[in-house]
């Protein structure tokens, strides 16, 4: 293990050292580290009420342990972390809206007690599929996270059904939810 530590180490170093300015960009497919039944989720019959039912917020993806670059924070320092979330939102019938919200913390935290670090709202109409995006970028909070060695992630889903008329039924799906990171070697 030990050795695999260095050798990481090593290869860091040698990578940084032939970027320009010593700069590493690295990005970070987070849905890889997910089952496809984590990334989507159906829902309905939300009934029309007045005022516009709530389900609440419910996990899409429930306290996920992503295992980051063991010994990097040993030749890099986390420069900026930039998140970037796309999602495919699908109306069978009635309106609404839906927020989707994703949380990171480090190991020892619950993601749930931290601020959501993106927050993306989906309106929904019958019949209409729609792709959203969302990138954040300059979180320092974020970038103190990439510098460990685990992050944790929730995802949730909160849904508000029509205030009149038929009933909200759809699907969210996750197709995409990236970090790259900027990384310099500490010496520089």
């Amino acid at each position: 293990m030990r050795t695999d530590r260095i050798l990481l180490c090593t290869v860091l170093a040698a990578l940084l050292a032939g970027c320009g300015d010593g700069n590493l960009i690295l990005k970070v497919d987070v849905l890889s580290y997910m089952q496809p039944s984590q990334t989507s989720v159906a829902f309905g019959p939300i009934p029309a009420t007045p005022g516009g039912f709530s389900s609440g917020e419910v996990a899409l993806i429930d306290d996920q342990h992503i295992n980051l670059l063991t010994g990097m924070s040993d030749v890099a320092m986390i420069q900026a972390v930039t998140i970037s979330m796309t999602t495919v939102s699908v109306d069978s019938t009635g309106s609404g809206e839906d927020t989707l919200r994703v949380y990171l913390s480090d190991e020892a935290t619950d993601p749930r007690t931290t601020i959501p670090v993106i927050l993306q709202t989906l309106v929904f109409q019958p019949g209409v599929s729609d792709t959203a995006s969302v990138t954040v970028d300059g979180d320092s909070r974020v970038a103190q996270l990439f510098a460990g060695k685990k992050v944790r992630l929730t995802a949730t889903t909160s849904l508000h059904g029509p205030a009149s008329g038929p009933a909200l039924n759809g699907r969210v799906h996750l197709i995409a939810l990236d970090a790259v990171v900027v990384a310099r070697h500490s010496k520089f």
